[in-house]
């Protein structure tokens, strides 16, 4: 008692024991704020993600007509979902990565762009479905920045050998059907490292038992919402279309001759057993000649010492250098480039096919004139000063057919080592997941 009021008794709460406010009048009960239900290492996952992305996904799934599990195994995966997200959020902030609002406005205006839809119509449409923009936004950073970590962390895991592109090179200029392509949905049941020979019994067991219910007619999206492992799990495990070289080598040969509804598996690999759903099948003919772009560039990389806005701003100044008459670009190249492969050039890349380039240096690059330098333009490679000297039309040779099978060996290996990496990643962090 203190002046004849009793005390409030402050009590420390238990981790996973919801935040309550107490209304001070009258009998109101105590309401909820948030809770936390998992623990990734200094970082937590709360209720309310859980809850937001459990609505997302059920709202996606309604107006796709999928099936879903029940809300147990969904919000199972949901959190695994969750916890890998913090695991890689934390990555990029130790990494010291982020996303400029002008590299956010660009990829929602790509967003409203491929939906074929204004700006203000994507508003209008998310205000319709019940979100607010700001979260909108703060989401689509989120999954930028994730996107960014994983593509800078898995790129540096992969090797690709000249014997390797020569003699992609050659099957592809051998084969007809080198251009087919196919839509694919995946189930990954995991293993974890170094699995004990019951487990991959049990594994391969729940795979088979799963293939059984794909093949009596289950519907896949929801089998894959239930059991899998993969990122792509609450997207029914959708991976979109690819062609047959661009994905995993196991898959390739397993798929060499799937038809249309075909149901693949178990296929095993060092994270677990997958099993591929054939959803369509598309052909294209080969083309006879492409476009090639003559160009060069700048690279600054950001580092502790060089910001994103540094960055930006040396770039500027180098523009302004050139375009006055003070320096070529070839100068500037040399003296400034963070690309030591090109940087002795003068930064000339030589000719290549657009496609070879990552998207944003890629989409920059068709946007500019013949002579014309672009502004700095923002990569997973740091910031670059782009100039196209010129561009051709050329028959297929040899040199587009290895192109082509390096981006080919690239996207096959990227896909193989993103798994491994992400498995890596969740078996080394700290995780606890809270009891409800």
């Amino acid at each position: 008692m203190r002046n004849g009021k009793p005390m409030m008794n402050w009590r420390t709460l238990l981790p996973g024991i919801a935040l309550a406010l107490l209304v001070n009048t009258g009998f109101a009960a105590p309401q909820v704020v948030d809770k936390v239900v998992a623990v990734v290492n200094n970082g937590v996952v709360l209720e309310s993600d859980v809850d937001g992305l459990m609505k997302s996904v059920k709202m996606n799934a309604g107006e796709a007509g999928q099936q879903l599990p029940d809300d147990n195994t969904l919000r199972h995966q949901i959190l695994e979902r969750l916890i890998m997200d913090q695991i890689v959020l934390q990555m990029g902030q130790k990494m010291g990565i982020k996303i400029s609002d002008e590299q956010l406005d660009q990829a929602i205006a790509n967003i409203a762009q491929q939906n074929h839809m204004t700006m203000d119509q994507l508003r209008s449409r998310l205000a319709y479905d019940g979100m607010n923009y700001n979260t909108y936004r703060a989401q689509i950073r989120k999954e930028m920045l994730i996107s960014e970590v994983r593509n800078n962390e898995v790129r540096r895991r992969i090797t690709i050998l000249p014997q390797e592109v020569d003699a992609l090179a050659k099957q592809i200029g051998n084969q007809n059907d080198a251009s087919t392509e196919l839509n694919l949905s995946q189930i990954l049941i995991p293993l974890p490292e170094n699995p004990t020979a019951e487990q991959v019994s049990q594994a391969q067991s729940q795979a088979e038992d799963i293939i059984s219910q794909a093949r009596n007619g289950a519907d896949f999206a929801k089998l894959a919402i239930t059991y899998s492992a993969d990122q792509q799990a609450l997207k029914g495990g959708q991976m979109g279309w690819g062609r047959i070289q661009e994905l995993p080598s196991i898959f390739a040969q397993a798929l060499s001759t799937a038809k249309k509804g075909d149901i693949i598996g178990p296929i095993r690999s060092g994270v677990g057993f997958h099993i591929l759903k054939v959803n369509d099948i598309r052909g294209q003919s080969q083309n006879i000649s492409v476009t090639e772009v003559h160009a060069r560039h700048i690279l600054i990389k950001t580092s502790p010492i060089m910001s994103d806005a540094q960055a930006r701003a040396k770039l500027e100044q180098i523009a302004a250098d050139i375009r006055s008459g003070k320096t070529t670009f070839a100068a500037a190249a040399r003296a400034n480039s963070d690309d030591p492969g090109s940087a002795n050039q003068g930064g000339d890349l030589g000719w290549s096919s657009p496609d070879a380039y990552d998207p944003a240096f890629r989409d920059a690059l068709m946007h500019l004139q013949k002579g014309q330098i672009s502004q700095p333009v923002h990569s997973s490679f740091g910031w670059h000063l782009i100039e196209l000297l010129d561009t051709r039309r050329v028959d297929k040779t040899d040199e587009a057919q290895k192109d082509r099978a390096y981006r080919m060996l690239f996207n096959r290996k990227f896909s193989e080592e993103a798994a491994t990496w992400m498995q890596e990643q969740r078996a080394s962090a700290y995780v606890k997941i809270l009891d409800n």
